[in-house]
């Protein structure tokens, strides 16, 4: 992304209204990381301490030398793992070496190590501690044991590393050997102690896991003696009675076909109950009836009732009328078998009345079989639901019960399969208890001792950390010490403005381009010395001025400072002079009613009558501007400085200057006192159509900027950005200014030669 100019390139509308937000929105915070970079000197001095102290530190500690020694670990067991043809040559390795890690570094090993193997190796260079607790707090500061892993494998071996550390070379090899010695001797004891400690407890587990394993079985039978009940194992006579001889699961399965045949019936009855009902509606209308007749498929004729329905009365009451009448001609009525049928045709009779009497149609037949269906339903499910009742309550007894055998029988099991691991390792233990415990072989020998402490590398580079932290806190310090600034990033990180123009300092002893009629101030180098390198920067921010405040209502602006002798007065005149320049209406308004310098940088008489007059309503407004040689530019002269400047700035009167001032002028330019001096500024700003801030880079530029810009947002001040005034080589390269350079060397030339052509335009260029 390329670098904004802030002379020449406009500034984007994102910081042209910074008074819309508030300080705290407008700034960001700083990169603390980039801040202590920038401080570089304090990181290298810090860095050189450090490589001082690491190198001093290396010289004054003591050196430490090590031995090394390699031990293989075999058990003395028969199983051997051997290859596809036989050969037995691999020992088995188990994880039983990572016991004998914590065996050689145990107190027990040491002890008989400082008791009996260290007198074995006298002398010593350096004499071991006289007390036993001494040697052996000697020996664990000093011993280590690592195991090596197999090559190209991540799994350990059976190797250990042995190594000892000592302040001096023979020493630390005499102490690995009495360590070696004293595990030789202890490990064939020590192991077959442990094996027999083992096999005890290994003992003690299995009868545990027994009675546990008898006391739940006995829980179980119990509980299926009250689930199931008991048989005689003989006859197979049940003697005691449980909740049920039936199974859990068959009893459930009872319950999902009952629910089924309910829902079944239930759908039945439903039907019964709709046809019930169309059958009511259809009344007496003969002709409802018919087509209900042929919905339902029924038979308009009763040739249908010779055939009836076991369940239909009415049809079987005419079928036995109508074989009454046949055998009445036949028989007689005094026939055993014509008084079995009077019998039944009274019976039917009987029924008939108490039901209503007899049907009037064939729907009404089928009416009467519905009633009669739906009487069934309605004692099939009160059947079913007292059976679904009866087999839930017991299924609910059982499932606790079943559950409980359930995670007996589960917990038998695991104890079954612990009681059988735990016997298998009893055997091996009880096996191997006296098969001569473990055989150390020694790959490498305990080894000369050798230097490893200090290492100069080490020692350097601890001293380089240290210094670059002491160095870095050193230069974070100093950074936020700092109260000026360093960039114009860092302007706008910190003020949240946008820097309008960076302008040199003003050298008052160059000859002028410009013979002025009157005795100009040297300072007004836009007029004087047009083509110098400060009338070009004010030309360059005159450039974003208009730039920004194009259809905008920006006609008045303020130009201030935070404090005095920042040259606001100087950069409002030269300004001013620029923007005459660009053929703007351009009126210069002296409003520093405390110390007023527009009328000496612009050679005016001591004005009698100015702004103050006017304000006060002691002059007419158009009688106190003065005009001057410069085209388009209007001054209006402070006057007669007043005893009350800040209650006439805020007055309605200056308000209503202002507004005529509008109409009269295309850019009005307000020259005011310093914010941080007097509140003369806080009065205008509101007034004003945006602000200009202009401040000298000094050590304590940051915070008057930052409550000068506070001052005027809380009025309600249009900040349009800020201007750095007086700006020196020191100040542009180095110390406490920006390291930030404005070029200028494009100078303006009466001929049209080639500059690169000489040695003069070389330069320039």
């Amino acid at each position: 992304m390329a670098t904004l100019n802030p002379l020449l390139d406009a500034v984007p509308s994102s910081q042209l209204a910074p008074a819309q937000l508030t300080p705290t929105q407008q700034t960001v915070p700083p990169n603390l990381m980039l801040a202590v970079l920038r401080r570089w000197p304090w990181l290298v001095l810090g860095i050189a301490a450090g490589l001082v102290f690491g190198l001093m530190y290396h010289m004054q500690r003591a050196p430490v030398y090590q031995s090394t020694a390699q031990l293989m670990v075999l058990k003395n067991r028969p199983e051997i793992v051997t290859s596809s043809a036989g050969d037995a040559r691999v020992q088995l390795v188990e994880d039983y070496v990572a016991g004998q890690v914590i065996l050689l570094q145990s107190e027990r090993i040491l002890k008989i190590a400082a008791e009996k193997r260290l007198d074995e190796q006298k002398p010593f260079e350096i004499p071991p501690p006289a007390g036993v607790s001494d040697r052996v707090n000697f020996l664990q500061q000093h011993f280590k044991v690592l195991r090596e892993k197999e090559p190209g494998a991540a799994s350990p071996s059976n190797v250990l590393q042995l190594t000892f550390r000592g302040p001096n070379p023979t020493d630390a090899t005499k102490y690995l050997r009495a360590i070696i010695n004293a595990y030789r001797d202890e490990l064939s004891g020590f192991y077959e102690e442990a094996s027999k400690d083992r096999a005890a407890a290994l003992m003690a587990e299995i009868n545990r896991l027994r009675a546990a394993e008898n006391r739940d079985r006995i829980k179980r039978e119990a509980l299926y003696r009250e689930l199931y009940g008991t048989k005689d194992p003989v006859t197979g006579v049940v003697t005691a009675k449980g909740i049920s001889q039936e199974d859990l699961s068959s009893i459930r399965n009872r319950i999902t076909a009952n629910r089924t045949a309910q829902t079944t019936l239930t759908l039945k009855e439903i039907e019964v109950d709709r046809q019930l009902k169309d059958i009511k509606e259809a009344g007496n209308d003969r002709g409802a009836r018919i087509a209900l007749m042929l919905r339902y498929d029924l038979p308009s004729s009763r040739g249908w009732f010779f055939n009836p329905e076991p369940k239909d009365l009415d049809g079987n009451l005419e079928l036995l009328k109508f074989k009454r009448r046949e055998l009445s001609n036949r028989l007689g009525p005094g026939h055993p078998e014509m008084q079995a049928l009077e019998s039944q045709i009274r019976t039917l009779e009987e029924e008939q009345q108490r039901r209503g009497g007899p049907a009037g149609d064939e729907l009404d037949r089928y009416q009467q079989r519905l009633m009669n269906d739906k009487s069934a339903i309605a004692n099939q499910l009160k059947i079913l639901d007292e059976q679904i009742a009866v087999d839930e309550k017991k299924a609910l007894e059982m499932g606790a019960i079943q559950y409980q055998i359930d995670m007996l029988d589960k917990a038998l099991l695991d104890y079954t399969a612990q009681i059988r691991a735990t016997e298998r390792e009893k055997e091996q233990v009880s096996g191997t208890s006296t098969a001569g415990g473990y055989k150390v072989q020694e790959v490498t020998t305990p080894t000369a001792g050798v230097q490893v402490a200090p290492v100069l590398l080490q020692s350097l580079l601890l001293g380089c950390v240290l210094g670059l932290l002491l160095g870095g806190g050193l230069a974070l310090r100093a950074e936020l010490a700092d109260r000026s600034f360093r960039s114009p990033e860092d302007i706008r990180r910190h003020l949240g403005l946008p820097v309008l123009g960076h302008v040199p300092l003003i050298r008052t002893n160059e000859p002028a381009e410009v013979t002025p009629s009157a005795p100009l101030d040297p300072v007004l180098v836009v007029y004087l010395r047009p083509h110098s390198s400060e009338a070009e920067a004010v030309r360059g921010i005159r450039t974003q001025v208009l730039f920004n405040t194009q259809n905008k209502d920006h006609q008045v602006i303020q130009v201030t400072s935070p404090n005095p002798a920042d040259g606001k007065s100087t950069f409002a005149a030269n300004l001013a002079v620029a923007l005459a320049g660009s053929d703007k209406r351009v009126l210069l308004v002296d409003c520093d009613f405390r110390k007023p310098r527009v009328h000496r940088i612009f050679a005016l008489p001591h004005p009698e009558m100015g702004l103050a007059s006017v304000v006060a309503d002691q002059a007419d407004l158009g009688a106190a501007v003065q005009s001057c040689e410069i085209e388009n530019l209007s001054i209006l002269p402070c006057g007669p400085r007043p005893a009350n400047p800040a209650e006439l700035l805020t007055s309605l009167k200056f308000q209503e200057i202002l507004t005529e001032l509008r109409s009269s002028y295309d850019i009005v330019i307000l020259d005011t006192p310093p914010v941080l001096a007097v509140s003369d500024p806080a009065a205008v700003a509101p007034r004003a159509d945006g602000v200009i801030l202009v401040f000298r880079m000094t050590k304590d530029a940051r915070p008057a900027c930052e409550r000068s810009r506070d001052d005027l947002l809380a009025v309600g001040g249009k900040l349009l950005g800020v201007v750095v005034n007086a700006s020196t080589e020191r100040d542009m390269g180095y110390g406490y200014g920006y390291g930030y350079r404005y070029r200028y060397d494009y100078q303006y030339s009466d001929s049209y030669a080639d500059p690169a052509g000489s040695a003069d335009g070389a330069q320039k260029m």
